[in-house]
């Protein structure tokens, strides 16, 4: 069986799936939780010198499984948040604490962090801090004055550019965390026109499976521009997401918006998944996979001409899943031949391409479950 545990500077981690900082890990029973839960470590949800005052709601559902909350950072004392943080470090697995956000309060919450609870690495948070890389750079310096322990930056998806903030940070820090949510965006209540969330503008971040293509992209980009760890977050609600994370480059992932739909239980389900992956296409570690984006796309040979879909008749079952799929119109039933698609659901038809309408986009594959479509090039 695969072993998935893993290593981020230094720090030993029994599987790389933790919890992301938010309302999942706000109190020590819900860090406690997480780790029981299954998670190969904890996060704990963001404190700064001041307590949070969030306007309710915070947290509403939108289309497409995401989220859209106003949350911000802790809204417990620093005094009572450190209790919660001391019974959090009961637990089995390793702590990291979330802190924000100016140099002057990630420095006085690190000194006295460090000293009264010995957290085995602090992230902090770059979400309400502009979009020049200097002030970024300044938290870092002023957290790394304040503790010896690793330091994991927080990156949001808005910075404009992540590039030089992720080269210019990296001597600054021991590891990325990519991405926060993104925003602000905004949504409403069809029926009565009114704000889902209760900030002063109605608007609020989103969450959630819809922001895992753009995490995606900005965590393998972060792999390659420099070489420390990126833990990767964003929509991470199945095993098979966190393989995609893997593959794009990623030592570990966190996980928030899954937990808040589903409860901490998916910590461990989805760390199960992604072992019971690797076993079955015979990997032994989340290292084998590790940055395969970046060599599978190298390794990408162009068509040279523009290819057609092409169907297996002998795996293509009838099931029309494809042609409800086509807007160009280019796929449509035919007459099964003698020996064809003996398992289809309708014996005597099948899925047919007309090459003068396809235009090779793709799309009808993604509704084939019986890997039957292929895009390539006629001979």
């Amino acid at each position: 069986m695969a072993d998935i545990s893993v290593t981020i500077n230094g720090i030993s981690f029994v599987n790389p799936v933790l919890p992301a900082a938010g309302p999942n890990v706000r109190t020590g029973a819900q860090m406690l939780a997480a780790a029981d839960a299954g998670a190969g470590g904890i996060v704990s949800k963001t404190v700064s010198l001041l307590p949070a005052r969030d306007p309710r709601p915070t947290i509403r559902t939108v289309t497409a499984r995401g989220l859209v909350n106003c949350e911000t950072w802790s809204e417990m004392p620093l005094d009572a948040f450190l209790t919660e943080l001391a019974r959090a470090r009961t637990a089995a697995v390793p702590l990291v604490v979330s802190v924000g956000y100016s140099p002057r309060e990630v420095e006085e919450l690190g000194r006295r962090i460090d000293a009264e609870i010995s957290p085995d690495a602090f992230e902090f948070s770059t979400h309400y801090t502009g979009k020049d890389p200097e002030p970024l750079l300044e938290v870092a310096r002023a957290l790394r004055r304040a503790v010896r322990t690793p330091i994991w930056m927080k990156l949001s998806p808005n910075f404009p550019d992540l590039e030089e903030l992720a080269r210019r940070a990296a001597p600054l820090v021991d590891a990325f965390v990519a991405v926060n949510s993104y925003g602000p965006v905004l949504e409403i209540d069809v029926e009565s026109g009114s704000p889902l969330l209760g900030s002063e503008t109605g608007e609020g971040w989103l969450s959630g499976p819809p922001l895992l293509p753009i995490a995606l992209r900005i965590v393998h980009l972060l792999t390659e521009v420099q070489d420390k760890p990126v833990i990767g977050v964003g929509g991470i609600s199945r095993g098979t997401d966190a393989v995609k994370f893997l593959q794009a480059g990623a030592a570990a992932v966190q996980v928030c918006s899954a937990a808040v739909r589903e409860g901490h239980g998916v910590y461990g389900r989805i760390a199960g998944e992604l072992a019971d992956w690797l076993d079955s296409h015979g990997h032994g570690s989340p290292a084998a996979i590790r940055g395969l984006y970046t060599r599978r796309l190298a390794e990408r040979t162009a068509f040279s001409t523009r290819p057609l879909m092409h169907i297996d008749v002998s795996s293509c079952t009838g099931c029309e899943a494809c042609i409800k799929r086509c807007v160009q119109g280019a796929l449509s039933m035919r007459a099964a031949g003698p020996g064809e698609a003996a398992n289809r659901e309708k014996p005597h038809q099948i899925a047919a391409v007309n090459p003068d309408l396809c235009i090779a986009c793709g799309f009808c594959r993604d509704f084939c479950s019986f890997g039957a479509m292929t895009l390539k090039e006629d001979n």
